[in-house]
């Protein structure tokens, strides 16, 4: 074999296996992602002094929110989730708040603001639920949308806004 045609064979090889590794990888990239994982279940104390299992609100599409009394973007939610909860109470939405916090605290910041949904508490036992649901480094605010089949939709690290909820919450109930 002559060196001009060994060069030729070399470089029809060369393209068609970049050929193939590009039409691989669009077929890779253009393949859905897998199903979104299911919520972990969790059980908490509340307020009143007995504990809650979310499995309460299977079939429910619930906003979980975690935060604490110290955390000031936290504080700024709560008025917004109390008003989109009520506004979306009828078409299957509920708001659930985890407290990272001990109950005292918690108290003294319901008399001051009114939170129109129930709330976890604890300390070690919320971090370790947070975790679960995704907030490895135990950033607060965080919240997770979980959609009626218990599958976690969305995960937001940080403080949130009216436009940042709605859609989200139009599209599920819609």
């Amino acid at each position: 074999m002559s060196a001009g045609v060994r060069t030729a064979v070399t470089v029809l090889l060369a393209a068609l296996i970049g050929a193939a590794a590009g039409i691989t990888a669009v077929v890779w990239l253009q393949t859905p992602p897998d199903d979104p994982p299911q919520r972990p279940d969790f059980t908490l104390p509340v307020l009143d002094g007995g504990e809650r299992s979310i499995d309460e609100w299977d079939g429910k599409i619930i906003v979980l929110n975690f935060w604490a009394t110290w955390c000031a973007p936290c504080r700024r939610e709560i008025p917004l989730f109390s008003q989109l909860n009520a506004d979306y109470r009828d078409q299957g939405v509920r708001f659930l708040g985890v407290a990272i916090d001990d109950p005292e605290p918690i108290r003294g910041f319901l008399d001051q603001v009114r939170m129109g949904y129930p709330t976890f508490h604890g300390m070690e036992s919320a971090l370790d639920v947070a975790a679960a649901y995704g907030n490895q480094r135990g950033t607060l605010p965080y919240t997770v949308i979980i959609d009626r089949d218990g599958r976690i939709i969305e995960r937001f690290s940080g403080e949130l806004h009216e436009p940042d909820l709605r859609p989200i919450l139009d599209d599920l109930t819609g």
